[in-house]
Order: structure tokens, then sequence, then C-alpha cells
């Protein structure tokens, strides 16, 4: 089944093939963190539907990456909090890790793609993230697909560089309308039509030994933080005295719409 997704917004970052007997497809959620509205969580659905396995979701939090600290790990928290919450009734398996200690991770997304289909993850060209894409493509032994889901234009689709703000205010409106017509799903995980996936992770499934290394984060410290304090990262930037994630997200941009436009 050929994927829905525009060309310009997928890319494969190794030469490894997709594994026709692997046991589900796994998206690997690194920077856009959101189950709604996500060109990448489409692209691992239209794979699990093709293939007839489950989605697994991987979205992990390492303790090493620049300016680690309470604020950035609370705000991600509270986005695994509002996740777990809902994909808990559905069919897919979501997988939040949280590191303990420095490089506890190790391993973890190699293990869990030997017996993945193939990987997806979001295609992040700043910060850390392409070197760590990068060498996840030399570590899988599986394809590896990273895709666009930054805003309407895919940033592959001038094919060149834009040497002032200028030329690309030109370029824009020549091929805006090509690609704002081809906007993500707002919500794909409610069709509920793929292949069951929990249990996989149990006594017997493919991921028991995966879970039993690397167990997930747990209600304890997705809900209330408990064991933050614990984590080596910096606890001198403290958190903002709001909460994260996408519920209360959407709560303040309905306030906001509601309340503070200027009308």
């Amino acid at each position: 089944m050929e994927s829905p997704l525009p060309e310009a917004r997928v890319r494969a970052l190794n030469e490894a093939a997709i594994r026709h007997d692997g046991s589900f497809v796994l998206y690997w959620m690194i920077g856009q963190r959101r189950l709604r509205w996500n060109f990448a969580l489409d692209q691992a659905i239209h794979h699990a539907r093709s293939l007839g396995v489950p989605l697994v979701i991987l979205e992990a939090l390492r303790c090493d990456y620049p300016w680690a600290a309470d604020r950035h790990h609370r705000f991600v928290l509270d986005g695994m909090r509002d996740h777990r919450a809902a994909t808990r009734d559905g069919n897919v398996l979501y997988y939040p890790y949280v590191e303990p200690e420095k490089g506890a991770g190790k391993g973890l997304l190699e293990a869990l793609g030997r017996e993945a289909a193939l990987v997806v993850t979001d295609d992040m060209l700043h910060f850390f993230y392409p070197a760590m894409l990068a060498a996840a493509g030399r570590a899988l032994d599986v394809r590896l697909e990273a895709v666009d889901s930054h805003g309407l234009l895919p940033m592959g689709e001038p094919g060149r560089d834009f040497t002032a703000a200028y030329h690309f205010r030109i370029h824009l409106p020549k091929v805006f309308l090509d690609h704002v017509g081809a906007a993500p799903r707002p919500d794909p995980l409610s069709e509920g039509d793929l292949p069951e996936a929990r249990g996989i992770e149990g006594p017997g499934g493919v991921l028991e030994e995966v879970f039993q290394r690397w167990p997930g984060a747990s209600d304890a410290l997705l809900d209330g933080h408990q064991g933050l304090g614990e984590r080596p990262i910096d606890h001198g930037v403290a958190p903002v005295p709001f909460s994260g994630g996408p519920q209360a997200a959407a709560h303040r941009l309905a306030s906001f719409l509601a309340d503070g436009y200027p009308r």
C-alpha cells in the first residue's frame, strides 16, 4: 500500500529493508511529541495497517541531553502522562521510558528494532538530533524512516538553501497551495482499526525481556513527578508553575481564544 504522505516528508536513514516477519511497527517519538496532527504517527499507522501488525510507540527521555533540567524533564513527563491516558484503552502499546541514569537506555532502540518490521521516527534537523538519528540508522538492522512533521511546507520541498528571508518569502506563495491541503490527520488513533498490541510486553510476549530490562516510567513519576529529583539532571532550573502536556495546552489555547484574544 502506497504511503499517503508527500514524498518530500519521508527519508530513509539507512539502507536496511522492511522486515516483513517483524512483530510490530515501532514509532520512536523524539521531537514531535504528540498523538494528533502528526505526519510521523500517520506514517507509522500506515505501515502497521499495510503489514497487518500492531503499533508500538516508544517515547523516551534521556538524562544527558544538553541543558537537561527539572523544567524540561517535567514538561516531557506531563506529556507522557497525557499520552499514557490517551492510549490506555486503545490497541496500540505506548511505552514511556525515562532514563534513571546516564547510559541506562543504551541498547533499548536496537532491542526493539530486532523485533520490529520497521522503525519510524521524527525528522529533526537541530540540537543533538541529527547525530542521534545518524547513529540510530547505523545501529538498526531494519529500515528507519524519518518523517518531517514540522509544518505545512515540507522542509525538503525547496531543494535549496535561502540566503535571505526575502528570497523565501518570494518562494513560499508559489508552492504553499500545493501543500496546505496535505495536512496530517487530527486524531489518527481514534480510528481503532489496528491489530491489538497490548500483551506483547507481558509474560510470553516478544517484548517481555525488553520491558524487564528497561521498565517503562512509573505512574508515580508521570502523575506526581516522584523520583524526578533523583535523576542526574540540573535541579537548579525549577519547573514552571503550570502543567505541560497536550491537555493543558488545549485548555490554555481555549482560554486564550475565549478571553485573551483582542476582539
